[in-house]
């Protein structure tokens, strides 16, 4: 049984607006910038590109919570951790693949054997594939503002009474997620945010596959791309530092508005994290984090599947509980072609999960992104040949 979990991520951050002396107080000296002549700099200087893409790195630590540093950024697991300053903007490409296997029901392991005598069919295993487009932008240093395009793949393994095995996939672009964060408090090295996000129900909820039961079926929900309902996902989000420590906590939730056309609402979603982190220098911190979620069954039913076929198909037997441990890395590049680089490392075991199944159990997640930023040096030489041009 497993459950494995890997978000690659891609960013490029531009300022249009940032200054040479950023807000949390500290300066920032490029030497190429220096050999520049006096109006080269000037333009340069207008299109300067914010290095960590929220703020500068820091090597001293300033009058105020800095995010220019390994664990300026919540460990991996954590999204809408933090705010850009005025100005800035992000895009971003995210890979995500998470697998699960083997069923459980409240905190008791099911063997397929068990879940057959039950059901003509169980689920064996599952993994999905996420590709997640997301572009950031700050108007003022409180507000941020984001939108988030995923385009998914999945694929579930299927055992029936009779032993013979199938599998289902599907594809397609999910919900698309619009919101933003807003800054409340900044002082005394601590912040707070609020999260405020909405998704539109881009997402199909119509995907069908072959089956032993016949050609084109329709598939039970987990299947599904999108959730069908426009979703309000509000939450609040805590960060403090010292010099060496930084800490937070964020809760989120996820409120489905109505039915959708198939006559079924997914659960509602509630999840709350704590971390704490130790920066060891400047350029590594490790984490440890504890997260929550309770996730409700489905309301309604897709008049489509019958429940008494598989567990996955049976709108009662989607909820559950689960709370993860997890251990972070966290590493930036403070200089050379790679300054403002990130990588960053979770690991996480349930230290306890109970489900309304049979459903499928998560057993351990592994969350790892990579991120590159590109924008200064590319944006500096087409400054210096744009002024250097006839």
């Amino acid at each position: 049984m497993l459950a494995f979990l890997w978000i690659t991520d891609i960013s490029l951050g531009l300022s249009a607006f940032a200054q040479a002396t950023e807000p949390d107080g500290h300066l920032e000296t490029d030497p190429a910038s220096a050999l520049m002549d006096a109006d080269t700099f000037q333009i340069a200087d207008t299109f300067q590109i914010a290095d960590a893409v929220d703020n500068d790195i820091s090597t001293t630590i300033p009058d105020g919570w800095t995010s220019g540093r390994p664990d300026g950024h919540a460990p991996i697991g954590v999204m809408g951790d933090h705010t850009h300053r005025q100005g800035e903007f992000m895009f971003s490409y995210r890979y995500m693949r998470m697998g699960m296997s083997g069923n459980l029901d409240g905190t008791t392991n099911l063997s397929p054997a068990q879940v057959l005598q039950q059901f003509p069919v169980t689920p064996l295993r599952m993994t999905m594939d996420m590709h997640m487009f997301g572009l950031m932008y700050a108007p003022t240093d409180e507000l941020t503002l984001m939108g988030m395009v995923p385009y998914i793949t999945k694929e579930m393994d299927h055992q029936t009474r009779r032993g013979t095995t199938f599998t289902t996939n599907t594809s397609g672009i999910g919900d698309i997620s619009l919101g933003g964060l807003y800054k409340i408090f900044d002082k005394d090295n601590q912040r707070v945010h609020l999260n405020f996000s909405g998704s539109i129900p881009t997402g199909s909820i119509n995907q069908r596959d072959d089956t032993p039961v016949g050609p084109n079926q329709i598939l039970p929900y987990p299947m599904q791309i999108g959730s069908g309902t426009v979703d309000l996902k509000p939450g609040l989000t805590y960060l403090g530092q010292t010099k060496d420590w930084s800490w937070g906590g964020q809760l989120l939730g996820t409120l489905r508005l109505g039915k959708n056309d198939n006559s079924y609402r997914l659960g509602n979603e509630i999840n709350g994290t704590l971390w704490g982190a130790k920066r060891w220098n400047q350029t590594v911190s490790t984490s440890l984090r504890l997260n929550g979620k309770n996730w409700g069954d489905i309301s309604g039913s897709d008049p489509r599947l019958n429940p008494n076929v598989i567990p996955t198909a049976d709108p009662d037997l989607r909820g559950g509980t689960r709370l993860d441990l997890g251990l972070g890395l966290n590493l930036l590049a403070t200089q050379g072609v790679l300054k403002g680089g990130r990588f960053g490392l979770e690991f996480a075991l349930p230290i306890y999960q109970s489900l309304d199944g049979p459903q499928l159990e998560t057993d351990w997640s592994l969350t790892g992104r990579h991120s590159v930023r590109i924008l200064k040096s590319l944006l500096r030489r087409l400054c210096k040949k744009s002024l250097h041009s006839p």
